[in-house]
């Protein structure tokens, strides 16, 4: 749900060029919110905003919203959804409400109680700017887990905030740099998309940011983080049954899809053939008789819509498959990168603005998706390994050492407690180097490692920080991808698993609730099994892949490109850099991608002419393939 816009000046007004890069920051962003836009402008604070309406379609809910008196401002993106709650609560206060929007309970909250306190009543996705002018303090805040966007820039004496950063480097004043650092890390492996951007002097609101900015400079605070909200003593001792937890989830489950189903427009939801997508679609059926469902049907190799076609006639609801052929994903692939701004690695990516784009076609403005649930509820390949990591260190083989020797493994562990070293923790070189590439996110296993303590055996502290680490990691990766591809279609993607509640008992429930007898999410499976087909919920996990007959020859884009200047790759090292994009796809995919992105921004060509190069060296490859 839409755009948001801003430039605040630290000692000048607001003047003719800063409206005018407000201006152009929206229309970069326009695609965000195509409804209706507005703007606002008074001493030292310009804002503009691009509505999608989905709550509230009235011009009552427009923004820059303000209140009566004109002494709070507000630009707001996202959705909160206990806003019908917090509205009762203000009343009961004396507020008074002109719409009917959750835009407007988000601005008397932050305007009535503050937004140290309003902002963690939200539960939901946002990026919010409020600015109150009896303080004159502008506060920007994004929710707990990061849904939804904000980047943040200072040049001299101004600071922009928006949505995406090809608003940004619109303005004026910002020099377009690219950061070869951030090239080097993402080439490396670290999930940074989230939270950092491409281009040097962007920063992004950091997962359960709340700062605050005045003349005194800017206040950077996080209203919430996993470390602060997780308390261990709640993953031990006595515990609920089996059929006690597995009723609460339920219940959870199906109050966090039907708070997700508010909304005044067309909705649908993302339905492949696993479990959480499916039980989500079973509940937003409950809600919304007229749900539709989607799925990615690629006509090259393996397709999942025939499963979640099961799963649909079981549910009840209709099922639409969107074709993906290859010419439509080269078409796709440069767009992809344009919008995600950044390399696009893994081949869902155009799968999901296909997805979007059929569904912004059919009228559709609200997807619900099942992300989320494989972080919170342990249904990942790697945290088993790294559970199995530990099991040297617990049980019988336990016995075989000395406490010293213990206490000499744990104490080298616990640097790395997700050490890619076969057989048991230890910090390896590359893993120590790796830490210091991204030490914010890097040393996070060991806090949370530390944290929980108190849960034993081993295995099970390491397969529960895991998945907590997750959050922060492959978590996020997902929804920097879902919020810059759903919203290039102009379709706002819903993310039900990541509803406060659920949050909150999906961190403290023990080991032996995401993980048993072999079986991975465990209770969310138990509660899935009472709705959809037991073979789609216990079937081997698959993510979303594609042949990798889409990208063949693509490689062919590296030989005289941006790229290689960027990363000072020697002449004499291209052929085998080509060598290995032709043999590996996902080498081929991270690369072009990032090829890609280099000429999108910075040589400035355009999707189409960059789409028919990718057209040309496809044929080519197809041709030396068939004169073999």
């Amino acid at each position: 749900m839409c755009g948001l816009a801003g430039v605040w000046r630290r000692d000048s007004p607001i003047g003719e060029a800063d409206l005018s890069d407000v201006a152009a920051m929206m229309q970069a962003i326009v695609h965000r919110g195509p409804d209706d836009s507005g703007t606002w402008n008074d001493g030292r604070l310009a804002l503009g905003h691009q509505r999608l309406t989905i709550i509230d379609l009235s011009r009552d809910a427009r923004q820059p919203m303000h209140t009566r008196d004109g002494q709070g401002v507000l630009v707001f993106n996202g959705e909160v959804y206990n806003y019908k709650a917090l509205r009762e609560m203000l009343r009961d206060e004396g507020v008074d409400f002109r719409s009917a929007s959750d835009t407007e309970v988000v601005l008397h909250a932050m305007h009535h109680w503050g937004p140290q306190k309003a902002v963690p009543l939200f539960n939901g996705m946002f990026a919010i700017a409020y600015f109150d002018r009896r303080t004159s303090q502008l506060w920007l805040a994004r929710d707990r887990l990061g849904i939804k966007p904000m980047s943040v820039a200072e040049t001299g004496d101004r600071i922009i905030f928006a949505s995406e950063d090809k608003a940004i480097i619109r303005c004026g004043d910002f020099q377009r740099v690219i950061d070869e650092r951030e090239i080097t890390l993402r080439l490396a492996g670290q999930y940074r998309d989230s939270g950092h951007s491409l281009f040097r002097g962007i920063d992004r609101l950091p997962p359960g940011g709340l700062w605050r900015i005045s003349d005194e400079g800017i206040d950077k605070a996080i209203f919430w983080h996993v470390l602060d909200a997780l308390d261990a003593t709640r993953l031990i001792g006595d515990q609920p049954s089996d059929a006690s937890q597995i009723a609460t989830l339920e219940k959870m489950v199906k109050d966090s899809v039907g708070l997700h189903c508010v909304a005044d427009t067309s909705l649908a939801t993302a339905c492949s053939s696993g479990v959480d997508s499916g039980l989500i679609t079973a509940f937003a059926k409950q809600f919304r008789e007229d749900t539709p469902a989607y799925v990615v049907d690629p006509r090259i190799g393996k397709s999942e819509a025939h499963d979640a076609e099961l799963t649909a006639r079981m549910v009840g609801v209709e099922m639409r498959r969107v074709p993906l052929e290859k010419h439509q994903f080269l078409d796709l692939w440069p767009r992809m990168v344009w919008h995600l701004e950044s390399d696009g690695w893994h081949p869902s990516r155009m799968a999901l603005l296909a997805l979007a784009q059929q569904c912004h076609g059919d009228g559709v403005k609200v997807l619900l998706t099942g992300e989320g649930a494989d972080e919170l509820f342990g249904g990942y390949e790697h945290q088993l390994v790294r559970e199995s990591q530990w099991r040297a260190q617990s049980g019988a083989r336990r016995l075989f050492r000395t406490p010293r020797r213990l206490a000499e493994k744990l104490r080298v562990g616990r640097l790395d407690p997700f050490s890619s070293a076969r057989g048991t923790p230890v910090l390896s070189h590359r893993e120590s180097v790796l830490r210091s590439l991204s030490p914010e996110l890097n040393f996070l296993p060991t806090r949370l490692f530390d944290h929980l303590e108190m849960v034993t055996p081993l295995t099970e502290r390491a397969f529960l920080a895991g998945c907590l680490f997750d959050l922060y990691s492959h978590l996020q990766d997902l929804l920097h991808r879902h919020d810059r591809i759903s919203m290039a279609a102009s379709v706002e993607l819903r993310v039900p698993f990541i509803e406060n509640q659920l949050i909150d008992f999906a961190i403290h429930l023990p080991y032996r609730f995401k993980r048993r007898w072999g079986t991975s999410k465990w209770l969310l499976k138990k509660v899935a099994s009472r709705h959809i087909p037991r073979g789609n919920v216990y079937a081997k996990k698959n993510g979303f892949s594609l042949s990798d007959a889409f990208s063949v020859g693509a490689e062919g884009l590296l030989e005289g490109g941006l790229l290689r200047d960027a990363m000072r790759w020697p002449s004499a090292a291209m052929a085998d850099m080509l060598s290995l994009c032709a043999r590996d796809e996902t080498s081929r995919l991270r690369l072009v991608g990032m090829e890609l992105f280099l000429r999108l921004y910075m040589a400035g060509e355009s999707a189409d002419n960059l789409s028919a190069k990718l057209h040309a060296l496809g044929a080519d490859a197809k041709q030396r393939v068939a004169a073999r």
